[in-house]
C-alpha cells in the first residue's frame, strides 16, 4: 500500500503497452500459421481439408489465403467446442449457393462472399462436404 497514485498509473500505462504488442505479435504469428496452412492445403491438392484452429476466427483468416491458390471447390472444416466450423472456397462464385443449401438441411451459421463463405453448423462433415459435390 505504500505506492503512490502516480506508480501505479505509469505501472498501468506499461502493463497496456505490453499487452498491445503482444496482441500484435500474436496477431502476426496467426496470420503466419494460416499461411503455412494453406500451403498445406494446397500442396495436398484434395477437396476436403482438415485445418487446426485455435479459435473461430482462424478459419476466416485461412480462407481466403486458400483462395488465392485453389482452382476448385474446396472445404476447409475443423471441430471447435463441439461444432463444426467450415469455410467452403469456390473460384467459380458458388460459395454462398452451397451455404444456402446447407442452410436447408439444418442449423448452419455462416456468410461471406460467393468466393468464399465461412460458417459453424451440428450437422455431420459428410453432409457438408456433399453440398461441393
Amino acid at each position: 500500500m505504500s505506492t503512490t497514485p502516480a506508480e501505479v498509473v505509469a505501472a498501468a500505462s506499461d502493463l497496456l503497452a505490453k499487452n498491445k504488442a503482444l496482441k500484435k505479435q500474436l496477431k502476426a504469428a496467426t496470420k503466419a500459421l494460416m499461411a503455412q496452412q494453406a500451403a498445406q492445403v494446397l500442396a495436398s491438392g484434395q477437396q476436403v481439408n482438415e485445418v487446426r484452429i485455435e479459435t473461430a476466427g482462424d478459419i476466416s483468416v485461412l480462407a481466403p489465403l486458400v483462395l488465392k491458390g485453389a482452382s476448385e471447390e474446396t472445404l476447409l472444416w475443423a471441430k471447435l467446442n463441439g461444432r463444426l466450423y467450415f469455410a467452403l472456397i469456390s473460384p467459380a462464385g458458388q460459395a454462398r449457393a452451397y451455404l444456402t443449401k446447407l442452410q436447408a438441411l439444418g442449423e448452419v451459421q455462416g456468410g461471406g462472399s460467393p468466393k468464399v463463405v465461412t460458417g459453424n453448423t451440428t450437422l455431420p462433415l459428410e453432409r457438408v462436404a456433399e453440398t461441393i459435390n
